[in-house]
């Protein structure tokens, strides 16, 4: 049967191909862009060429096999269509090309695993008195944008430094509000009650930008100007304002470690590749200060050296609008005048791509790519740790593989209620929280934690045609939870999904054709690896019960409020989510969020503080 499944499988493989094929004939010889799709619709990959039907006929060629794109082979078996879309130029497929990765995220491109929006500083000059706020996205709306901050850290640690030299006011929004601790502790002078004027507020907004730009050298002259003004006027307070200033400005400089003589701002990409595994490490310079390092990993890419790197610089400067003027790279990457032609057109003016092989811009590369190598390093130490760790627990066990996918499942509630259940996967021993999944109890009353488990057994198993069962089933708890999970798995015809449970206390491993629980070596790897996804179901299922206590707290906490009924409950719970979120909301921000008068939200503000203490 097995041999003649096989067959079959094989002969639909190359019929697909075949019909693949035929279609690539009828591409069009012009630029653009192609996604190819599996069976099910979903995207495999995503590309640009410059010719389409060479580039996507160059797919299904003996060529395709090379020893450097292992996974070539496999991606075209699973190729069920493609589509096209044709663009004016190379340029435009590029850029096309970069948004649709970013939105359809296909399973063989190189994505960041840290893809998100890196957060940026704006400051309002449309505001008569501006400050500083963190945003994600950046608007055409006359505002100044500082960043991106990589890693936010970075972003936090210049805010930080904002507040605390210049006194620019904190809160959204100045109307209607009265003096609070901002001012009393010496951070803000004032502005909604009118105690400094716009002129002088103006002063405080040009020191912030020039903190922002980075020209701390020139706001540390005029602030020494302003420093002796003020003595020479007897005003020494004042001077003393200043004084601390100009000592935090040091302070926090003098920390960053300067690696370019001269006053330029670079972005230094440093690859490493090695068994199937690659680091990309990105130091960010700017006027000659090392400001901040980001890390990206991959495994198993379809793409060489030069792609991977290509990839990398499509979807980092997609969402980022920080582009120096200069970026330095370890390799030569792919459409390297094209990449560039793109970043110029969003920067507007020239970016310049260089790979430096000697000098003092080589060095810099050197101290990336080490950095790069010695990341590459740990993690391929740590790939053997977990592929020993997986093997041990397969003899452990009496598994027939080392288990690549482990389900770990747990439940919690207080007597009963607001019962939950967690599932936490761990492929190829590590967490894959794309996948983790969570669970409202709805069939079982009261504390029964047994039925519970089973329910949440049974709504996975039920799954199992769209989502295979795992080569493990971990059960936080007993010889009672692991029962109630196989007598579901029996129910289901699954009779041999390997299943354990693992208890808190004494840390013994129970297995379903052994009598006696298994005491693991406590210093083994299979051990550690176990009670490591065993806490992470613990704590996955733990914070959505806090979280589901949380806003039934907020929901009977309101339901005491006049005039606040369903709708409005349901708008505040959205906006804040929790107690403590309520209680350190504003009054002018409970008004918008629930879109009530503001005595009603004096009151719930009233209410929360007064419940809260």
């Amino acid at each position: 049967t097995y041999v003649t499944d096989f067959r079959l499988r094989t002969l639909t493989m190359m019929q697909a191909i075949d019909r693949l094929q035929e279609k690539v004939k009828d591409l069009p010889d012009a630029p653009g862009v192609y996604l190819f799709r599996d069976a099910r619709g979903h995207v495999l990959y995503i590309g640009k060429a410059l010719s389409l039907r060479k580039r996507v006929g160059s797919y299904f060629t003996e060529a395709a096999d090379t020893p450097d794109r292992p996974l070539i082979r496999p991606m075209v078996e699973q190729i069920a269509d493609l589509e096209f879309i044709i663009t004016a130029n190379e340029l435009e497929a590029l850029i096309l090309e970069s948004n649709l990765i970013k939105s359809h995220k296909p399973r063989y491109n190189i994505l960041l695993k840290d893809d998100k929006h890196y957060p940026f500083l704006k400051l309002d000059l449309n505001d008569p008195f501006p400050w500083v706020q963190v945003v994600r996205r950046i608007k055409d709306d006359g505002a100044l944008y500082y960043g991106p901050y990589v890693p936010t850290t970075a972003m936090w640690d210049v805010l930080a430094l904002v507040n605390k030299t210049i006194p620019l006011r904190k809160c959204r929004s100045i109307k209607g509000r009265r003096l609070c601790l901002e001012y009393h502790l010496g951070r803000c002078l004032g502005p909604c009650e009118g105690l400094i004027s716009q002129q002088a507020y103006g002063e405080l907004v040009d020191q912030a930008r020039l903190l922002l730009e980075g020209k701390d050298q020139e706001l540390t002259k005029r602030l020494e100007t302003q420093m002796q003004q003020a003595a020479e006027a007897l005003e020494y307070e004042r001077a003393a304002t200043y004084r601390d200033q100009i000592a935090s400005l040091r302070q926090v400089f003098e920390r960053q470690r300067v690696i370019s003589p001269r006053d330029e701002d670079l972005d230094i990409f440093g690859l490493a590749a090695e068994g199937g595994e690659a680091q990309v490490q990105l130091f960010l310079v700017r006027r000659g200060r090392l400001i901040g390092r980001e890390t990206f990993a991959f495994e198993s890419t379809t793409e060489t050296v030069g792609e991977l790197l290509t990839a990398v610089l499509k979807q980092f400067y997609l969402g980022a609008r920080d582009i120096p003027r200069e970026i330095l790279l370890s390799h030569p990457v792919d459409d390297a005048s094209l990449i560039a032609a793109w970043l110029a057109s969003r920067a507007n003016r020239r970016v310049e791509l260089r790979v430096p092989r000697r000098g003092r811009k080589a060095r810099l590369i050197q101290l990336a790519l080490t950095n790069a190598q010695e990341a590459l390093a740990l993690s391929l130490r740590s790939l053997q740790g977990r592929e020993a760790a997986l093997k041990e627990l397969q003899a452990a066990l009496d598994l027939p593989a080392p288990p690549k996918r482990i389900e770990a499942y747990d439940i919690s509630n207080i007597s009963g209620a607001l019962a939950v259940g967690s599932q936490v996967v761990w492929e190829d021993g590590r967490p894959k929280k794309s996948a983790y999944k969570r669970y409202k109890i709805k069939t079982v009353e009261g504390p029964d934690d047994f039925a519970m488990l089973a329910e949440v057994v049974r709504r996975r198993l039920h799954k199992a045609e769209e989502m295979p069962p795992p080569d493990l089933m971990l059960l936080d708890g007993g010889r009672g939870q692991l029962n109630a999970a196989l007598g579901v798995a029996r129910e289901l015809g699954l009779h041999t999904l390997p299943m354990v449970s693992l208890a808190k206390e004494e840390e013994l491993v129970f297995h379903p054709h052994k009598s006696a629980p298994i005491a693991l070596p406590e210093r083994s790897r299979a051990r550690q690896l176990l009670q490591q996804i065993r806490d992470e179901s613990h704590r996955f299922a733990i914070t959505y019960h806090r979280a589901l206590r949380g806003k039934s707290a907020i929901r009977s906490l309101l339901d005491d409020v006049p005039g606040i009924g369903a709708k409005r409950r349901r708008a505040l719970l959205t906006r804040f989510g929790s107690l403590r979120r309520l209680r350190e909301a504003s009054i002018d921000e409970l008004r918008r969020a629930a879109g009530i008068s503001e005595s009603l939200a004096v009151t719930i503000h009233d209410v929360v503080g007064a419940v809260s203490a």
